[in-house]
């Protein structure tokens, strides 16, 4: 009667935790990387092989590219849940629900041109026919911002190709493309080859602040000389190359445990040194298109919590699940856990005060009493409360109360009334 009331009550508390608490996460993540082969591809794998260890699985979907992946992960009918986005790519149209974790690294403009075309400044390219990148891709969105910066109508100026990779390198050796853009974290291939030809060269872009100052998500890096081949001096000399930055992108609603283990992965992924960026350069919280996710300076900056960093993944998540269950439980059951006891002894002996409260009236009505057939009737009252005393089944901490309500008994017993 005492405890069983209470246990359903904390029950009912932990039943209300339940409803409120974050469910566990998913164990499947779908992941937007870039075309096959490319930089978003290498790192979504190097990614998932990270994830798995700890019992994620990241489903790695290839797309065009950036434009591709952001319509993807805010596709209404079949999202995304994460992946990598050229920076300036979100400020072109707007993209709800979305939050950037991190930005993890560089991905410059390749700009091969013909040799013998004369190009110095992006306005020659007039006339030209240009490889912009395939349809979807981010590659095409910065090229349309960069050429119309210089004041090159897209529709009436250039030729543009929607060619990228192996497709705008062969047209470019074919003759049917003047020069190709390639925005990504690693020198297309087969580019050392080409340079060595000597009918291509890499575009320096010397008004690299000016790029900067018109499009605040471009950063400058330098490709030093022989940077793709010191045997053989590729290049020639150091060029000067913008970049977007890439951002690790995630939807909002993404559950907050395996956002913590995203970060995770793309510090060990990124955080080391690469061609345009010292170690420790990536991740970080420059160039962002979207607001950062709420707990995305936390985790870049300070790293995982304590459980995170000293717990397996799965043992992290069912801790922290808990406590945050525990919480509102121990508030429930320490005061009630607390009234239990006084409760408890009000009951046992509310079952010895129940006689004592009728053999007093009993024993007032004996005494003054005188009719014998009334007398015998509280006779057999009083032996049927001896018989029910008798019966009574109480702890051994209440012996004492009982054997005195016994012992009362006994002297009502041998009581006389008046004669």
């Amino acid at each position: 009667k005492v405890y069983g009331p209470i246990a359903i009550l904390i029950a009912a508390g932990f039943w209300l935790a339940l409803r409120f608490v974050a469910p566990p996460p998913p164990d499947t993540l779908r992941f937007a990387a870039g075309a096959p082969g490319g930089a978003y591809a290498q790192f979504a794998e190097r990614y998932r092989q990270i994830l798995a260890k700890d019992g994620i699985k990241l489903d790695v979907v290839t797309t065009v590219g950036s434009l591709e992946n952001l319509r993807r992960l805010t596709d209404e009918n079949d999202p995304l849940d994460a992946g990598f986005i050229q920076g300036g790519v979100g400020s072109e149209e707007g993209f709800p629900g979305l939050a950037v974790l991190a930005t993890v690294f560089y991905e410059p403009v390749w700009l091969v041109l013909r040799n013998d075309l004369g190009i110095n400044k992006l306005y020659d390219l007039r006339g030209r026919r240009l490889a912009i990148g395939g349809e979807g891709s981010g590659t095409q969105v910065l090229v349309r911002q960069l050429l119309r910066a210089n004041a090159i109508d897209i529709a009436r100026d250039v030729t543009t190709l929607p060619l990228g990779g192996a497709e705008a390198m062969a047209g470019l050796r074919d003759g049917t493309v003047d020069a190709a853009f390639f925005v990504s974290a690693v020198a297309p291939a087969e580019l050392a080859d080409m340079l060595a030809d000597g009918r291509f060269r890499l575009f320096s872009f010397r008004r690299h602040e000016a790029y900067k100052h018109n499009f605040p998500f471009l950063a400058s890096v330098v490709l030093p000389g022989g940077g793709l081949d010191l045997s053989r001096d590729l290049p020639g000399e150091d060029t000067i190359m913008v970049a977007p930055v890439a951002q690790l992108v995630v939807r909002e609603d993404m559950h907050p445990a395996l956002v913590g283990q995203l970060v995770a992965a793309a510090k060990q992924t990124h955080g080391g040194r690469h061609l345009f960026s010292p170690a420790g350069s990536f991740p970080s919280l420059r160039y962002l298109d979207f607001d950062p996710h709420p707990d995305a300076e936390r985790l870049v900056e300070r790293g995982p919590g304590v459980l995170a960093r000293f717990l397996p993944f799965g043992w992290a998540v069912f801790v922290e699940r808990t406590m945050v269950m525990l919480i509102p439980l121990l508030t429930l059951m320490i005061p009630l856990l607390r009234l239990a006891p006084p409760v408890y002894r009000w009951q046992v002996r509310a079952k010895i005060f129940r006689w004592y409260k009728r053999l007093r009236t009993l024993e007032m009505r004996m005494l003054t009493e005188n009719d014998p057939a009334t007398k015998a009737v509280y006779r057999a009252e009083l032996q049927e409360i001896e018989r029910a005393v008798e019966a009574l089944k109480l702890p051994h901490a209440y012996d004492d109360a009982l054997y005195q309500v016994r012992r009362q008994v006994r002297t009502v017993r041998n009581s006389k009334g008046p004669e």
